[in-house]
C-alpha cells in the first residue's frame, strides 16, 4: 500500500507540473470553453493510458533501447509541438469566436490535441518506462499492475478535470478574458519552446 501511495504522490506531482499539457488545456479551456477543455484532459489521459500499457508490456523498454525508433518518435513530437505553437502563436494576433466551431469539431480536435501531444513526448515514455521499472520488479500480479497502469491516469484525468473547473469559473473567465490574447501568445510561445528543448534531446 505504501508503495502504491508513494506512485501515485509521485505522478500527482508530475501531473501538476506546468509544461505542454497544462499549457494546452489552458490554451483549449480558454478559447472554446468548458467542453473542450474536458475533451483536451480526456485527450491527453488517453496518451498516458497508452504510455502506461506499452511500458507495462515491454515496448517501451525496446523503444529506449533502439536510437532511431526513439529518435524518430522525439523528433515527431519536437515537430508537433513546434506546429501548435506556431498555430497559437498566430491564434493570438486575430480575435476569434468559440461559435464558429460547431461543438463536435471542436471536441475532436480538442481531444486529438491532447492525445498527440502527450503521445509524442518521449520524456512522458521515458517517465513511465522508469516508474514501471520498479513496479514490475515487485512481481504482482495482474489485478495490481492494472491498478498501477490506471492510476496515474486517473490522476492526470482529475487533475485537468479541476484546472478545467477552475479557468471556467465565471471571475477568472472575467479575469482571463482582458489577457486572452497575450496569454495564447505566450502558450504558443511556451510550445514552441518545449519542441525546440524536445528536439535538442
Amino acid at each position: 500500500m505504501f508503495e502504491w501511495l508513494l506512485f501515485a504522490g509521485i505522478t500527482l506531482l508530475g501531473a501538476m507540473i506546468p509544461g505542454a499539457n497544462m499549457a494546452i488545456v489552458l490554451r483549449n479551456t480558454l478559447g472554446r470553453g468548458r467542453r473542450a477543455g474536458f475533451f483536451t484532459a480526456a485527450g491527453l489521459a488517453t496518451a498516458l493510458l497508452i504510455h502506461a500499457s506499452l511500458s507495462l508490456v515491454g515496448i517501451a523498454t525496446l523503444i529506449s533501447q533502439s536510437p532511431g525508433l526513439y529518435a524518430g518518435i522525439r523528433w515527431l513530437g519536437s515537430a508537433y509541438l513546434l506546429y501548435m505553437g506556431v498555430v497559437y502563436l498566430l491564434s493570438s494576433r486575430k480575435d476569434q469566436n468559440p461559435d464558429n466551431e460547431s461543438v463536435a469539431a471542436s471536441s475532436q480536435h480538442s481531444f486529438l490535441a491532447g492525445l498527440m501531444i502527450s503521445l509524442f513526448n518521449p520524456k512522458v515514455l521515458l517517465f513511465f518506462m522508469a516508474m514501471f521499472s520498479q513496479v514490475l520488479q515487485q512481481d504482482h500480479d495482474w489485478p495490481a499492475l492494472m491498478l498501477y497502469g490506471l492510476t496515474p491516469v486517473s490522476i492526470e484525468l482529475a487533475w485537468l478535470s479541476l484546472v478545467v473547473m477552475l479557468l471556467t469559473r465565471p471571475a477568472v473567465q472575467q479575469a482571463l478574458a482582458r489577457a486572452r490574447q497575450r496569454i495564447e501568445g505566450a502558450i504558443g510561445v511556451t510550445l514552441m519552446a518545449l519542441g525546440i528543448k524536445v528536439g535538442l534531446g
